[in-house]
């Protein structure tokens, strides 16, 4: 009797540790395999009572673990919970694994954004995390720190350094991205092409080049996508990599069991990729002359585990939002034809003469490129920043939020609410981040724009970000004339954003380009040369 009351209690045991500590899911696992080998032998397993042992193992182990499940949904659906007062839905309150869920669909947003306007303000999305609706959330971030979402495992504490500008190669590399364009429309039979995929090979080709210049210099850069394509699917993996960090990392106790399974792979060959190149840069540190983003790290003494997870980080994350920026601002432009015309007219009043270099400060001068960039990751940026509530809790709105709780802005019900941006929150209105905004009785609340995050863990690529896509639209508006396919789905494009913390496209950006006349591109090259 004694023994099978032991499954009754070691239960209440685990609940009060995992409730003090945070435990990796393979660790617990593990443990949890030598405990029931250590039990199956203590019973006689190697003896002639090895079916009976087994027998009494597995039961022990079936109470155990039903009584484990019990005593959790007991405590996470009390009223004594700290977060029983927030609303939510049941499944939410009772396990982590329905924000995994709702993670995997691309749809995290949109679903959340439906939540908030059913149960209010604060929502509960998971046993111990909280989605908060409200501009009082903002101040969080400048204290909290970043959830175990943002972990990659076998890094732990590794972190992300960004960035050093380089513009002369970002203005080269936009060059190349017009001819790339030019070369790729060419080889169509219809005459579009693919323009979101062109965009997302010339920002990896960038981010590449500025991590690893001194490589490239070598010849050993194994990017040059807008060159040779992306055979390898490097962009695929990365970004399926990166989607499957955001959605197991909403449960990091599943993602620390599954990273040592098949299910896992692309990830484990992304960061081997990636953390190859950066140990082959460090070892090229005998090249001179020449400056990278690596030289500032290698010469600041980061680890070699820390200089891993920033190539980890900086070549999908340093180039996903703006590619995905940029090819927005595009199809907006091209949905509102009387904004693309008038940001081309700022453009050409700004640069008499588009084969010249242009200037980093004037393009950052011009109010409605900057409105136009603006209001496309107002609309086209649903990201999801968890946050840990520091020791001694929160109070947000009149509301305790204790200390360890994840919470997390619903950025986008912020960046498309009606009390923060009005009128026609959905609708792309560059005007409303002009100066007069859209006239008087209208709302622009700038500071919930939150593409970038808030605080001290705030996307500190964010003045590189906005170099990139301030020069990429420059170029394109300069050098060519858009147009959408024909019968292209202007709703649906918008409608298939799926958001995993990297972006993905269900359609894509069909344009034609033609060159507008008096556009030398070869002129510009060896300008720029």
């Amino acid at each position: 009797m004694c023994l099978y009351a032991t499954p009754f209690f070691a239960p209440v045991v685990w609940v009060a540790l995992l409730h003090r500590y945070t435990l990796r899911g393979d660790f617990v696992l593990v443990g949890h395999a030598i405990g029931f080998i250590t039990l199956y032998l203590a019973l006689g397993g190697i003896s002639a009572l090895s079916d009976i042992a087994l027998k009494t193992s597995v039961e022990i182990c079936a109470i155990y673990v039903l009584t484990l499940i019990l005593i959790t949904l007991a405590c996470r659906l009390s009223p004594w919970h700290p977060l029983a007062s927030y609303p939510g839905p049941l499944l939410a309150k009772t396990t982590s694994l329905w924000l995994t869920y709702v993670s995997s669909t691309g749809k995290r947003y949109a679903i959340l954004d439906s939540l908030h306007a059913r149960y209010g303000p604060f929502l509960r999305i998971g046993p111990n995390a909280l989605s908060i609706n409200s501009p009082s959330a903002v101040p969080l971030y400048t204290s909290a720190e970043k959830s175990e979402m943002y972990r990659y495992p076998g890094h732990h504490g590794g972190t992300a350094l960004f960035f050093k500008q380089d513009s002369p190669q970002l203005e080269r590399r936009t060059v190349q991205l017009l001819k790339t364009l030019e070369q790729r429309q060419a080889e169509t039979e219809k005459g579009f092409l693919d323009f979101s995929e062109t965009m997302y090979h010339w920002a990896h080709d960038f981010m590449a080049r500025i991590l690893h210049l001194r490589l490239a210099k070598s010849g050993c850069n194994r990017f040059e996508m807008m060159k040779n394509g992306d055979k390898h699917n490097i962009i695929g993996v990365g970004k399926r990599a990166m989607a499957m960090l955001d959605i197991l990392g909403q449960s990091p106790w599943l993602l620390d069991i599954l990273w040592h399974l098949p299910l896992t792979a692309r990830m484990r060959a992304h960061e081997k990729n990636a953390a190859e190149m950066m140990r082959t840069r460090v070892k090229a540190v005998d090249l001179p002359g020449y400056r990278d983003l690596s030289s500032y790290l290698i010469d600041g003494e980061v680890c070699l585990k820390d200089l891993e997870a920033d190539a980890i980080v900086a070549i999908i994350g340093g180039s996903d939002n703006t590619s995905i920026t940029v090819t927005f601002a595009i199809y907006f432009l091209l949905s509102t034809p009387q904004y693309y015309r008038r940001l081309r007219k700022e453009l050409d009043e700004a640069f008499l003469d588009p084969a010249s270099p242009l200037s980093l400060n004037t393009l950052a001068q011009l109010e409605f490129l900057d409105a136009v960039i603006n209001e496309t990751l107002r609309l086209a940026s649903p990201y999801f920043n968890p946050r840990i509530i520091p020791r001694g809790g929160s109070v947000v709105d009149g509301k305790y939020i204790p200390g360890g709780t994840i919470v997390a802005l619903a950025a986008h019900s912020q960046q498309v609410s009606p009390d923060n941006f009005y009128p026609s929150p959905q609708e792309f209105l560059p005007d409303r981040w002009l100066p007069d905004g859209l006239g008087p009785g209208t709302r622009t609340n700038k500071a919930m724009l939150a593409s970038f995050s808030y605080g001290a863990h705030s996307c500190i690529g964010k003045v590189l970000a906005y170099h990139q896509m301030r020069l990429a639209l420059a170029r394109l508006l300069l050098a060519f004339d858009f147009e959408l396919q024909e019968g292209f789905d202007v709703a649906g494009f918008r409608a298939g954003i799926l958001n995993m913390r990297t972006m993905f496209l269900e359609k894509e950006l069909y344009v034609k380009i033609t060159r507008r006349p008096g556009v030398n591109l070869d002129a510009l090259e060896n300008a720029l040369a």
